[in-house]
């Protein structure tokens, strides 16, 4: 992450689009079912079984570590997430559920492809795949629901944004990174939040939240029920 945030802040677009970086931007990644260079051009005409297999195939040469959250912003969702009951939605290897389990609280971790890596091996969380964008859970389900560097991968960011509100009864905790929208990244982002605005397009105004910079990203939490 941090090097996104160095790409995006000293390359030019020019060299963002150029052969070079294109070459580098491949060679990170391997054996896909999609390009990852023409990944943004298809991902909103992919079909969704095809899209879901593109990110269980997903594999980095560079080890990005356990979480895509920065230290600051890890810690402001522990402390965000709040309730007896918590859901991870697009959970990733597992860092963030592992630590949101405590005695007393449910936490189930939802991911598109559950078994990869560590997911699943935790046995104070219960592990879930499921579609983002269709959860098998009924409304209000939860008394928080987290999801961290998700809405910037999803085909359909309002349905996923209808399914993270709909679960949740108490609060809904959505950190995404604040990136500018570039056609070649070094991760398969296909929705862009360089301002504050650029999210808050999508969230809409009419509810209670608060948004505020954490960190290196956007750290957006929303309480559920009328303003």
């Amino acid at each position: 992450m941090r090097m996104n945030r160095w790409l995006d802040r000293w390359i030019p677009p020019a060299l963002r689009d150029s052969r070079v970086f294109t070459w580098a931007v491949r060679r990170s990644y391997r054996d896909l079912p999609v390009d990852i260079v023409d990944f943004k051009e298809r991902a909103f005409d992919l079909p969704r079984a095809e899209y879901a297999r593109f990110y269980r195939a997903l594999r980095s040469r560079v080890d990005q570590g356990p979480t895509d959250l920065t230290p600051e912003s890890f810690d402001a969702v522990l402390a965000a997430a709040g309730g007896d009951t918590v859901l991870d939605v697009a959970c990733g290897l597992g860092e963030l559920a592992a630590r949101l389990a405590r005695p007393g609280r449910t936490v189930v971790g939802v991911d598109v492809a559950v078994r990869a890596g560590r997911r699943g091996r935790d046995d104070t969380v219960s592990w879930c795949e499921a579609d983002v964008e269709r959860l098998p859970f009924r409304d209000g389900a939860f008394d928080t629901v987290v999801s961290t560097h998700t809405l910037e991968h999803v085909q359909h960011l309002g349905a996923t944004l209808t399914e993270l509100r709909r679960v949740a009864r108490g609060r809904v905790v959505v950190v995404v990174p604040r990136q500018r929208p570039y056609r070649v990244t070094f991760n398969p982002h296909v929705h862009f939040f360089p301002y504050r605005f650029s999210l808050l397009a999508w969230t809409g105004t009419d509810r209670r939240y608060d948004l505020e910079l954490v960190g290196g990203d956007w750290l957006y939490v929303e309480q559920q029920g009328a303003p």
